[in-house]
């Protein structure tokens, strides 16, 4: 997962954006994506039908379809997004590899540039798909996406000296891992199904274990700010 953002491999989405602004699978890069055995489904007849640069499409009603499983209390963030099966452009350009997954409001090109036609958009790559690993980075991006659109301007009614985006980064604050790519992972585990093993690179990598009142902290905020 990941963060579109200048300076930083994808955050900040307008000049001052925090560093949850954006967000692209930087895990998807260098992932270690699932060692399961999955069920990988036939790809179609890859076809871009968004004429967007980086579009894979051979997975694209897979994808879409992983996107309706998304939970009820998520739903509000991707509402008017669009799924595209592929690599990011500026992502890609940027990291030298196709990201598992990248949130763009904005519509970045490689240029740095940004209002280009793919705004609004959460990619998910073939890789993520052919490793089992769909669910968890479309959960990703979603927690992205959430905390983009409903964090800023809402607060906790006894804590409303600081937004619910700041409190949240500050929680995740860690010396070395992104804290939005930490709390983007939190949402996978919080919302994610099932008993398997789930997809959370950034917790993984920087062995970052999220508490249950941080997990609550997420549940509360997704229900308050989205009232």
């Amino acid at each position: 997962m990941f963060s579109i953002s200048k300076a930083v491999a994808f955050i900040a989405f307008v000049g001052v954006a925090l560093v949850l602004g954006w967000v692209a699978l930087l895990q998807a890069t260098q992932t270690e994506a699932s060692d399961q055995t999955v069920a990988v489904p036939a790809p179609e007849v890859p076809i871009n039908s968004f004429s967007y640069q980086g579009v894979e499409g051979g997975y694209q009603n897979h994808v879409e379809n992983v996107a309706t499983t998304i939970p009820e209390e998520l739903l509000p963030a991707i509402k008017g997004l669009t799924f595209v099966n592929g690599c990011h452009p500026w992502t890609t350009s940027k990291l030298g590899k196709c990201a598992l997954g990248t949130f763009d409001p904005a519509g970045w090109d490689v240029d740095d540039s940004v209002g280009h036609k793919w705004s609004n958009t959460i990619w998910v790559s073939t890789r993520a798909v052919t490793t089992g690993t769909t669910s968890d980075v479309v959960l990703h991006e979603a927690g992205h996406a959430f905390v983009h659109h409903f964090f800023d301007d809402c607060y906790f009614p006894r804590q409303a000296e600081k937004s619910v985006k700041e409190l949240l980064v500050a929680h995740f604050a860690h010396d070395q891992a992104p804290p939005a790519e930490l709390l983007a992972d939190a949402f996978v585990v919080a919302y994610g199904n099932g008993e398997g093993r789930r997809h959370t690179y950034y917790l993984d990598k920087f062995n970052y274990s999220v508490s249950d009142d941080a997990l609550a902290a997420v549940r509360a905020a997704v229900w308050l700010c989205s009232r």
